[in-house]
């Protein structure tokens, strides 16, 4: 059998990305879709990126020429960071440091994220911004 780490190897899309209220009640950050990819690689490098799937186009085609009202749907609709991790297998946890956000409060932050894996889907849990989050994401094919 597989180890943890190994079994974590690869590309993952999103199926869901909850946030877990105190009421047991859960909201869909994201959208009921949201588009992503955690991708996770044996140099212990990785990048996640979750955005809205309902993204409006701009009115410009032009990134760099939105409105203030295009930015902030942008920016409230869209969470990517990139960094190193290393798994902990007996504890089923990913240390995670921060290099860049989206965000750009977490550049450099250094954060830990549950986990668990059955078969092909992945479960990451995580302690922050508040509040509590769990992301499901199914092995990329």
């Amino acid at each position: 059998m597989k180890s943890l780490s190994e079994q974590l190897l690869g590309s993952w899309t999103a199926v869901s990305h909850e946030s877990l209220r105190p009421d047991g009640s859960r909201v869909p950050v994201y959208g009921e879709r949201p588009n992503g990819i955690a991708m996770f690689d044996s140099g212990g490098h990785f990048i996640i990126s979750v955005m809205r799937a309902d993204r409006a186009g701009y009115a410009i085609s032009h990134p760099a020429q939105g409105t203030a009202q295009e930015n902030k749907t942008t920016a409230q609709g869209t969470m990517t960071y990139f960094g190193t991790y290393r798994v902990r297998e007996a504890e089923r946890t990913i240390d995670i440091h921060i290099e860049a956000s989206s965000f750009p409060n977490w550049n450099g932050a250094d954060q830990t994220r549950g986990f668990a894996i059955d078969g092909d889907e992945l479960t990451l849990t995580v302690a922050a911004l508040g509040g509590h989050a769990e992301v499901k994401w199914k092995r990329a094919t």
